[in-house]
């Protein structure tokens, strides 16, 4: 990205290709558009001016204004860094820092998890979200795990002269730990021990909400973890798209730490890595036979990252497995966009499309590389929805293994 934010602004042509892509504006008139909240408000401030629009707000930070602009114009960075003047000047709410720091949450949610997640199903608190928090009460939130996978990588024992190293995220970690075991078997399956270097959160919640003091702190703890990785020359292989898009974009541009940078050529797409063997013949293809349709939801900061769709030509190499790209855009969550109330009409709105197709499929199951993506598609189509490597898992025969491993246990 173009670090200069003053000149891109300069190059917009005004040929509008950004409002019409952009999800929010087809479904409300809350937002102005990418166009008139980035390139032309940006020609009347001035250094360290706050802009004063709040339509700022309904900006849900998918970057598909940046995919599809013929100039090349950043226009997602003049919104963030508008939205986040905009925070600095009216605060950030209860409600807007509670979601940013989910992570939080997670440790104490998985403590008690059966518990937690029967709470957080209950009707007292979905009152309270509502009445007292302003969330979206008919959200369904993510359950928490009972063995976070920091936990059950400290039983990992495989060993291995190929290494890579894996940033799991705070999700994968409390959330979806049978996603950070898909990526690790599947990397074992290849040849290649997988490496945790210390980590937390990335911080995108919290840059998404404003937070830039805490997303700082945080990125600076990632980065100790992911510098050691990267002078052992590791591969630094991610499972979340947006994990990867913040800490190889938004660190440098957004939160003041240009030494992050050089971790481009170490950041790797797990699907992308895995491509990477199979183009160089080192992938194991002796996948088993997978018949059925898969429903495939590209997600938004996949396209942002501009590395194509690796999983896409990864399933495809699965015998029997017809991988229906679905052809949308946004899915609406937008991480934490969504869970607030004033923004989960049009979360919805937005990703009514994507419902509408699932719906009208005889799939049990979905897929889409990002957490917010699936939690929407579950959301909206009461459908299951997993990440591409549990694809690659289960064609291996992995799948049932990790099973019976489980119940040894």
């Amino acid at each position: 990205m173009r670090k200069d934010i003053h000149y891109p602004a300069d190059q917009c042509v005004k040929c509008t290709i950004c409002v019409e892509h952009c999800p929010v504006v087809k479904v409300t008139d809350k937002f102005l558009g990418p166009k008139q909240v980035g390139p032309d408000f940006q020609r009347f401030r001035s250094d360290g001016e706050t802009p004063h629009d709040i339509s700022l707000e309904y900006c849900t930070g998918c970057r598909i204004c940046d995919v599809v602009c013929p100039s090349g114009v950043n226009i997602s960075e003049l919104n963030t860094k508008a939205k986040i003047a905009l925070k600095k000047e009216k605060g950030i709410s209860i409600r807007d820092r509670l979601l940013s720091h989910a992570y939080m949450f997670g440790h104490l949610g998985s403590i008690a998890a059966p518990a937690t997640n029967t709470f957080m199903k209950s009707k007292a608190l979905r009152w309270i979200s509502e009445k007292l928090l302003h969330l979206e009460k008919d959200l369904r939130y993510p359950s928490y795990t009972s063995e976070p996978f920091e936990r059950w990588i400290e039983k990992y024992s495989f060993q291995s002269e190929k290494k890579v190293a894996y940033f799991y995220g705070c999700f994968t970690n409390f959330n979806d730990p049978d996603l950070g075991k898909a990526v690790v078997k599947v990397l074992e399956r290849n040849g290649y021990q997988a490496v945790f270097p210390k980590q937390n959160c990335c911080g995108l919640p919290l840059l998404g909400n404003g937070d830039i003091r805490e997303a700082r702190k945080l990125a600076m703890e990632n980065l100790e973890g992911l510098f050691k990785a990267a002078d052992q020359g590791l591969k630094i292989i991610y499972s979340s798209t947006s994990c990867g898009m913040m800490i190889r974009d938004d660190y440098a541009t957004y939160l003041d730490l240009q030494e992050a940078e050089r971790l481009s050529e170490h950041l790797v797409e797990v699907s992308e890595f895995l491509w990477g063997l199979y183009e160089a013949g080192e992938l194991d293809t002796d996948f088993q036979e997978i018949n059925m349709v898969l429903p495939y939801h590209i997600p938004c900061h996949l396209r942002s990252l501009g590395i194509g769709f690796p999983s896409i030509d990864l399933m495809g190499l699965v015998p029997g497995l017809e991988v229906d790209e679905l052809g949308t855009y946004c899915c609406g969550l937008a991480g934490t966009y969504g869970f607030k109330e004033e923004k989960s009409d049009i979360a919805n709105a937005i990703g009514g499309e994507l419902a509408e197709l699932l719906l009208k499929s005889d799939a049990e199951f979905a897929a889409s590389d990002c957490e917010a993506c699936r939690m929407q598609i579950e959301n909206l189509s009461n459908k299951k929805a997993v990440h591409p490597i549990k694809i690659i898992l289960r064609a291996y025969g992995l799948d049932k293994k990790e099973d019976e491993d489980e119940d040894e246990d």
